[in-house]
């Protein structure tokens, strides 16, 4: 006997390259197990899925964004939220007991785990203190220094993931500018080690629950020859090309069985219950963690096409306790496109035309 449809609903799935898009893109793979619907708090970017249905709800910001969630899964008769943006990660996972109690899994990580993520130097320090190497953290006094020579950082806020608003400084002047202009937005910024080897780059997702019970991770080493995944190239005097991520990954699937095998390691120091995203690059044979995220990834979708679709392996196991039995992957090179949707004017709210 065939199971039933598990009613998915998949937040900020907005325009292309958003998370929650990706989330969808996955779940899609597996039209006949699972009915999708997609929220966003913006219409325009709403309409854009128009393969499911849509449901707006108020900016994770506003006070009563958890009630109306709970609204929106009542009526719906939702089974299982999948968080498609960072701020709604966090709200969710911290609500994820107020979900439990009305029959309805969330798909994320634990609260206090996403919190020590989402600030990058206390992450910092909880990996150097077990061992696994991150790039080294300095203290504006500490660059100030004549003396002090090790260039190029990167300059980048302390809370939060992603690209926007991290810069490369290849000398004081232009880490004390930047560092300025981030306190002049109210951000908390953090100066870091500029990690070289952009060809050595990798994007490491690892499903790690229940003591590691559940145990997935795929590996994709990023490419950056497409402009689409570079917010921002500079060389230096030495010729070497200090790169910046767009956030927007695409690139090559392979065994990689070292790099999955330490990921896995750091998964379970972490004590995951969840999902979570590694990014690190390769330097003297040493893998040096820059950032995790714990919780799917932007190459969710390419990690599905390849044969790794964590938002169905994690559904069917926090519903039904599945575990995959194949976890041997496609190799070879996924790269992305965008394809443009036309939109009717009364498809859009009036307070957002």
């Amino acid at each position: 006997m065939s199971k039933e449809k598990i009613k998915v609903l998949v937040t900020g799935s907005g325009g292309a390259g958003t998370l929650g898009r990706e989330i969808i893109k996955s779940f899609m793979i597996f039209p006949n197990n699972y009915e999708i619907i997609a929220t966003n708090s913006n219409s325009i970017d709403l309409s854009l899925n128009n393969e499911v249905k849509t449901r707006q709800i108020p900016n994770s910001s506003s006070s009563d964004y958890i009630e109306n969630l709970l609204k929106i899964c009542k009526e719906e008769k939702i089974q299982v939220i999948a968080p498609g943006s960072e701020p709604e990660t966090e709200l969710i996972s911290r609500n994820s007991k107020i979900l439990f109690e009305e029959n309805i899994v969330a798909l994320t990580n634990r609260y206090e785990l996403v919190k020590l993520c989402n600030d990058k130097l206390s992450l910092s320090k909880f990996l150097v203190s077990k061992g696994i190497k991150s790039p080294q953290i300095f203290s504006i006094e500490e660059i100030s220094e004549q003396s002090f020579s090790n260039y190029p950082l990167l300059i980048k806020p302390t809370i939060g993931s992603g690209s926007r608003n991290v810069f490369v400084a290849q000398n004081y002047e232009e880490a004390s500018f930047f560092t300025k202009y981030l306190i002049k937005q109210n951000i908390q910024p953090l100066i870091q080690e500029y990690i070289s080897g952009v060809d050595n780059e990798f994007s490491i997702g690892v499903l790690y629950c229940q003591g590691g019970k559940l145990t997935t991770s795929i590996a994709m080493r990023r490419s950056f020859s497409s402009g689409l995944s570079t917010r921002s190239v500079i060389k230096t005097n030495q010729n070497e090309c200090l790169t910046i991520s767009s956030g927007i990954s695409q690139g090559f699937f392979g065994n990689f069985t070292d790099i999955r095998k330490k990921s896995e390691y750091i998964a379970s120091v972490l004590n995951s219950d969840g999902p979570i995203n590694i990014q690190c690059r390769i330097k003297n044979d040493e893998l040096y963690v820059f950032e995790i995220n714990p919780r799917f990834s932007g190459t969710t979708s390419a990690r599905a096409l390849v044969g790794c679709n964590e938002p169905d392996i994690l559904t069917k196991f926090r519903i039904y306790g599945d575990i995959p039995k194949n976890t041997t992957y496609k190799h070879g090179y996924v790269m992305k496109d965008f394809l443009e949707k036309f939109v009717p004017e009364n498809n859009i709210n009036n307070d957002q035309k």
